[in-house]
């Protein structure tokens, strides 16, 4: 089988979509404590207006751990607070920096 030469990931954003309905069935998106976040005692940085800031991610479905493209929407110093589509819900959780690792082109800091 080829690839497609127009649109390149077209395959893996579908294989990645598969993936995540998967896990979904495995059960709720893990999102970590409020004891974890310690938001009452962090600065929090939010994304700028600019335009998306995306990275790939480790995520918890239930007992799943799926990698997968997620949209970096704030981020403390230990802590990327991400959204991602599974299917046609919008999901948010916060993962731990160590989770996320930056793609090309587009950038995040602490």
């Amino acid at each position: 089988m080829g690839t497609n030469r127009r649109y390149p990931d077209t395959g893996e954003q579908r294989a990645q979509q598969r993936r995540l309905l998967a896990a979904r069935n495995r059960g709720a998106l893990q999102t970590l404590s409020d004891e974890q976040l310690q938001l009452a005692t962090r600065v929090v940085s939010l994304a700028p207006d600019r335009g998306p800031m995306w990275a790939l991610a480790w995520v918890r479905f239930g007992d799943v751990d799926v990698r997968c493209t997620v949209k970096v929407n704030r981020w403390t110093d230990e802590a990327v607070g991400v959204e991602l589509e599974v299917g046609e819900e919008k999901l948010r959780c916060w993962v731990w920096q160590g989770a996320v690792q930056r793609t090309e082109g587009r950038r995040f800091e602490p």
